[in-house]
């Protein structure tokens, strides 16, 4: 559309009216009006994105039909009155906001008298589908509840005349002043409380996902909370009057008028494609919005990527200004006059009433290094509050000297170092320096990552908010409080001489990601030159490096080798060098995977990483050259079974008829107590067709607090998919599957690991039962049992596109093929995949599973009928592509649902 020629809609009142007249019902005639306006600023904003001007043109519209309507319905009385409170009060409208509106009587007879007018003129608003929040009450009713709740004394002081009779609007505006009810001071309180409590409840990872525009930190509500507090002392609270009164200055006014009209053109786009009031920034809305307002992908990012990094970046700034300007009022206005609690600190600062206020504003000029020696000040002065006002805004202003010469002088670079070897509020001055802008400018690389995020379910905070919570678990390791949790960080942390080392591999790790390749290389450059800049010694340099370059091996490593695997924990030992390198990778590891997403961090994940810890130490011990035999290993396993077997009754020839010969791998991967407790079962199975299924706590070490369910059935091609959809149906999410076949009864016998929906071991015994008994019917009766599962996709999981990967590879070693997939994650996919193997003859002799959020990256191995890898190339190539045109369909199948 030519934007030139576009023109805002407007509402011809004396047409309006005439039409009422002459309609039969004003329903039609209004409703049609509603939806020309709705359509004709819906494109004025397609074609302008000028969500400033038409918030406020809205408002305009639905006075003038309302005022119209009023008078159509002869509401007209000395004592009666159509008020407009809250963000309609203002003046502000976006699509589906509320319509806020206050039917305000002099007294109870008025509201008597004129009942069935008013509930008429109500039903009439609903009739019209307005979004209506509406409230009929005396002068008398709103002066007692405005002095009870905080709410509603805003609204009041928001509040307008619509139509009616304007005197009892300029009453209770007199009533509702200051000297009347909540002043100033005691209004500032419950604001500051309320902005507490509503930041602490939006800062969960839910909320960090999925933003409300409208309720998170830095964003509207915060900078309508600087416009009330002002307002009830200054008696206006528009940003145009504040800078004229001197609260503002120019460079705080711009900032907030630009974040202002941001979040407005966000939520204006949110309510125009979601056709409801919805402030949240969900993943189905995310991509739509960014397409809307411009943003498109490049080499680097996805549109949708470059767009929440605005709005992340966006309500960082205006987080920090708010509170700025807050603490700002409190101190300069709301304090005024009061005793001022004063303790020098040095030549330049003092404590004012706690803050850390400079004496000399010109101090950053003059003194540049004081641009990062204040938040090693602040971190040596336990009693400081925080940083006053005039300080944060001398910070401000003087950032633009750290330059490259400031960054490479090495005066400056002792003084950061300084701060990461103190031992008290590291982070917390670490994350004050990014909320004023140091941080970023002092390492660019860092400030390149400020408010990136990657559009999936997997990482949950932007890159800087990740790394910063990175390096505060890493110091809370030291801590009595984590040590249930973290058992082992929490005893190697203390090992660690030079602790800087963790905090500044936690700071550059992902550093990389701003450019283009491997963030792990790319990052590990980053950091060598850092460690260069801050004459580091060589060691602690190369330390550093590897960690950064390395931080993602031993995560990987815990998911995908055999971990009791002899050949598997040599070569990881082989990758990790020696024990410092270890300790400080499993430090470095557990802390990253807890930081990206709490929800990672699961007991059997812990399990499994601390085993990968152990087995590792025990073969650094041996040295690198006197790996461990696995015949050795399986002989050792099978002589300890054995030999508590014997001491329970059983004979040595039962034993060994029971195992029946089921190779190194089964002994390596279940480990002595499963052989014991499985032994035990089969020995006292009756060998009927009923299946056998057990389930208990996992009772090794590498499986501790998940669920183990032993699976012992007649064999059959698809018992695999019938078992996972089962245990899909029944809202496990399978962790780890070791299947196996004894050659001579062609029985399975399976373990699965699990966890319950929230990825906690199953505890609870008529649950346990229900697990045992649905599987034992599931798989009597495999081909009556569907592997089509019934649950829903959930939502999050639908909005996100993976590309489904399949690869083969055969093992000369194993004498098995390995089969990856990299999909996306769905109820039944396992099923599928397993009877996808069904049709092709494939029998699964193991898988690794692992999800990522909203990604899978499942590992299979694989034989033929015959017990051979599968090595026809045509046949391989067949089933490759099976499994993805099945997984593609099955996607597509359920995102329609």
């Amino acid at each position: 559309m030519d934007t030139v020629s576009l023109v805002l809609p407007q509402v011809d009142v004396a047409d309006l009216t005439l039409r009422l007249q002459e309609a039969v019902s004003p329903i039609p005639v209004v409703r049609n009006l509603l939806k020309q306006l709705q359509d004709d600023c819906h494109a004025y904003f397609r074609a302008t994105l000028d969500a400033d001007t038409l918030v406020h043109h809205r408002s305009g519209l639905i006075d003038n039909i309302l005022h119209t309507l009023w008078q159509h319905l002869q509401l007209d009385c000395n004592h009666l009155a159509l008020i407009a409170v809250g963000g309609y009060g203002r003046g502000e409208l976006h699509p589906h906001s509320d319509i806020d509106l206050l039917l305000l009587a002099r007294d109870e007879a008025t509201i008597n008298n004129n009942s069935e007018a008013l509930q008429n003129f109500i039903t009439l608003l609903w009739d019209l589908k307005l979004d209506i929040g509406h409230s009929v009450r005396t002068l008398d009713e709103c002066i007692e509840e405005a002095g009870k709740d905080l709410t509603i004394i805003t609204n009041m002081m928001e509040s307008r005349p619509l139509a009616g009779d304007t005197s009892l609007h300029q009453s209770l505006r007199a009533a509702t002043a200051p000297q009347q009810l909540w002043p100033a001071q005691d209004f500032f309180n419950a604001k500051w409380v309320e902005i507490q409590q509503r930041h602490k409840k939006h800062k969960s990872s839910e909320y960090n996902l999925e933003p409300n525009v409208k309720n998170s930190p830095g964003a509207l509500r915060d900078i309508q909370t600087i416009t009330w507090v002002t307002m009830r002392h200054f008696g206006t609270g528009t940003l145009t009057a504040l800078q004229d009164k001197g609260f503002l200055t120019e460079f705080e006014f711009q900032r907030l008028s630009g974040s202002l009209t941001f979040l407005w053109r966000v939520r204006y786009a949110l309510h125009m494609i979601s056709a409801r009031e919805e402030d949240r920034l969900l993943f189905d809305l995310q991509r739509e919005v960014a397409e809307l307002l411009g943003f498109e992908d490049d080499g680097n990012q996805l549109g949708v990527e470059q767009f929440m990094r605005q709005f992340y970046r966006n309500q960082l700034a205006t987080m920090e200004l708010c509170d700025l300007l807050l603490l700002h009022f409190n101190d300069d206005f709301m304090k005024s006059g009061q005793r001022t609690d004063v303790v020098p600190l040095n030549e330049h600062f003092v404590l004012c009433n706690g803050y850390l206020q400079l004496i000399d504003a010109d101090l950053f000029k003059r003194q540049p290094e004081w641009l990062l020696k204040v938040f090693l000040l602040m971190a040596r002065t336990s009693n400081a509050k925080g940083i006053h006002t005039t300080t944060i805004r001398a910070l401000r202003d003087h950032r633009h000297l750290i330059d490259d010469d400031y960054r490479n002088n090495p005066d400056y670079n002792a003084v950061f170092m300084e701060l990461m070897r103190n031992r008290e509020r590291v982070v917390r001055e670490l994350s004050r320096m990014l909320r004023y802008g140091i941080l970023g400018a002092y390492i660019p690389e860092f400030g390149k990552i400020i408010g990136m995020m990657e559009h999936d379910l997997f990482h949950v905070y932007t890159v800087d908010d990740h790394s910063l919570r990175m390096a505060r678990l890493l110091r809370h390791f030291r801590f009595s409080d984590v040590r249930e949790r973290y058992p082992l960080a929490s005893r190697l942390i203390h090992r660690v001489m030079k602790k800087e080392i963790l905090y500044l591999t936690a700071l550059l790790h992902d550093t990389g990601k701003s450019l283009e390749g491997d963030h792990t290389v790319n990052g590990g450059e980053i950091a060598a030159r850092f460690c260069r800049q801050h004459n580091l010694r060589p060691t602690d340099s190369s330390m550093v490096t590897w960690l950064v370059s390395n931080h993602l091996l031993m995560s990987n490593a815990s998911q995908r080798l055999d971990l009791n695997n002899p050949e598997d924990i040599h070569q990881f030992a082989l990758e990790v060098g020696d024990q410092q390198h270890l300790d400080m990778l499993y430090l470095i590891s557990v802390a990253d995977i807890v930081s990206t997403n709490p929800k990672l961090w699961t007991p059997w994940r812990a399990e499994q990483m601390r085993e990968l810890y152990r087995n590792t130490k025990r073969a650094l011990r041996r040295g690198l050259g006197n790996p461990r035999n696995v015949e050795d290993v399986v002989a050792e396993i099978q002589h300890e079974a054995k030999t508590r077997l014997l001491q329970q009754g059983l004979a040595e020839e039962r034993i060994d008829a029971l195992w029946s010969n089921p190779g190194n791998d089964y002994f390596l991967r279940e480990g002595v107590d499963n052989i014991i407790w499985q032994t035990l079962l089969l020995d006292q199975h009756n060998h009927s067709d009923r299946p056998l299924i057990a389930v208990r706590p996992t009772s090794e070490r590498e499986f501790e607090g998940a669920t183990q369910i032993f699976v012992l059935a007649k064999d059959q091609p698809n018992l695999f998919a019938v078992t996972t959809a089962t245990l899909d149906q029944l809202n496990l999410n399978i962790q780890d599957a070791r299947i196996m076949t004894s050659e001579q009864e062609r029985n399975a016998v399976d373990t699965y690991i699990v966890l319950d929906e929230n990825n906690q071991p199953i505890t609870d015994l008529q649950r346990i039962e229900k697990i045992r008994s649905v599987l034992e019917d599931a798989i009597s009766q495999p081909d009556q049992y569907s592997t089509i599962i019934q649950r829903r996709t959930p939502r999050a999981l639908k909005q996100f596109q993976v590309d489904t990967q399949v690869t083969m590879s055969t093992d000369p070693a194993t004498q098995r093929t390995t089969l990856e997939v990299v999909a996306a994650d769905r109820p039944g996919l396992l099923a599928k995949v397993g009877a996808i193997f069904a049709e092709f003859g494939a029998e699964i002799q193991g898988a690794k599973i692992l999800t990522e959020g909203e990604r899978i990256h499942d590992i299979f191995y694989i034989v033929d009928h015959n017990g051979e890898p599968f090595s026809d190339a045509q046949r391989c190539e067949a089933l490759r592509q099976a499994v993805m045109e099945g997984l593609d369909e099955q996607v597509e199948a359920q995102s329609a649902v």
